[in-house]
């Protein structure tokens, strides 16, 4: 048999009473990460970055990734361009969680580090090293 899991109001939970610590980051609505240090830029992705034709690195269901140049120190990143409509539903708030988790893991050499994040009309684009 598997046990339930414990309510907040239950004198057992491991939860009750207990407050987030400081600097902890916040959950939005589904338990989405919703806090993030990364500025979001509006301007035009293309100002900033060069892609590279024919460059496509990898592509899921809802996002692209492609190879990119910095136009100012001509180094190599990877662009990733996601939707924020899918399906029809807005799915900002999933892309600002992306972002959050990203910037937490930052300590750890096995994640991509996020260097930019653009936004436009229809799309957001992170820039990962």
């Amino acid at each position: 048999m598997i046990p339930e899991c414990p309510r907040t109001g239950d004198p057992r939970s491991r939860t009750r009473g207990q407050q987030r610590p400081a600097g902890a980051a916040s959950r939005g609505a589904g338990g989405l990460l919703s806090d993030i240090q990364t500025a979001i830029s509006s301007d035009p992705f293309t100002d900033h970055y060069t892609l590279i034709p024919g460059k496509e690195l990898g592509r899921g269901k809802f996002a692209v990734v492609r190879k990119c140049v910095a136009r100012s120190s001509g180094l190599e990143y990877a662009a990733k361009f996601m939707r924020k409509r899918r399906k029809g539903r807005d799915c900002r708030s999933e892309v600002i969680h992306e972002i959050a988790v990203l910037e937490l893991a930052t300590a750890s050499r096995r994640v991509v580090d996020l260097h930019q994040v653009y936004e436009t009309a229809s799309e957001m684009v992170l820039v990962l090293e």
